[in-house]
């Protein structure tokens, strides 16, 4: 089930990085404000507000796919996790650039979500746009895969 979601938006996804480590550098304050905007958007998610979804995402992430494909794509890709039972935090870092993405400021965070009864992971990679965080990418993979 979780398998036929990863296959379905790994190719978007890649496309932004959000995947692949990156640097360690520490920018609090951007991370902060960065968490704050990653929680906005993943409640706009929750409440199946795809489309919301898109109109909030970066520049970046809205020129790589459009807001009728994003939704599609996320409304089969959620409808076939179950319903959200829970969602932490893990980490969140900053870094200055990303692979396959253009130079800029990044916040890439990662929670632990349970859909049903399956352990995922959730990444949520961040940009800072016209001097606002806005999501550049979403990644969902089960829990323990790498």
């Amino acid at each position: 089930m979780v398998r036929s979601l990863t296959a379905g938006l790994v190719a978007l996804f890649l496309a932004v990085g959000v995947s692949m480590p990156v640097s360690a550098q520490s920018n609090e304050e951007a991370v902060e404000a960065a968490k704050a905007a990653s929680q906005e958007w993943l409640a706009l998610l929750d409440a199946d507000e795809y489309e919301a979804t898109w109109e909030e995402g970066a520049t970046f992430f809205k020129s790589k796919v459009s807001a009728e494909q994003w939704a599609a794509q996320i409304r089969q890709a959620h409808s076939s996790l179950g319903s959200l039972q829970s969602r932490s935090l893990v980490t969140a870092r900053y870094t200055r650039s990303i692979p396959n993405a253009p130079e800029g400021e990044y916040v890439i965070a990662q929670y632990r979500a349970t859909y049903g009864t399956q352990e995922t992971v959730e990444t949520v990679s961040l940009k800072k746009d016209q001097e606002e965080w806005r999501v550049a990418g979403y990644f969902v993979k089960p829990a323990g895969q790498q």
